[in-house]
């Protein structure tokens, strides 16, 4: 659906740390800004400690360090952009 957004045929509801990025290039501009979705949870279901996989574990505390800091907040506010994964700068 992104590419077809940025093409500017369509409209759609997107993540915000998703289009964040686009906000400072205007590839993408809000729109409806004054309304929201009521906001939920994002559950990960996993074994007991005891008998959790250090890899589960592992992605648990990724993903904990990943969406408890919005920094893509920050990132659109100031047109910085975060560095590429696989890309060196």
């Amino acid at each position: 659906m992104l590419p077809t957004v940025l093409e500017g045929l369509a409209i759609t509801e997107l993540p915000e740390f998703i289009a964040a990025e686009y906000f400072p290039n205007d590839q993408l501009e809000p729109v409806l800004t004054d309304w929201r979705l009521p906001e939920g949870g994002l559950y990960f279901v996993t074994p007991t400690a005891r008998a959790r996989p250090a890899k589960v574990s592992a992605l648990a505390d990724f993903l904990i360090a990943g969406l408890t800091d919005a920094r893509w907040r920050a990132e659109a506010a100031t047109g910085s952009q975060p560095p590429q994964q696989g890309k060196q700068t």
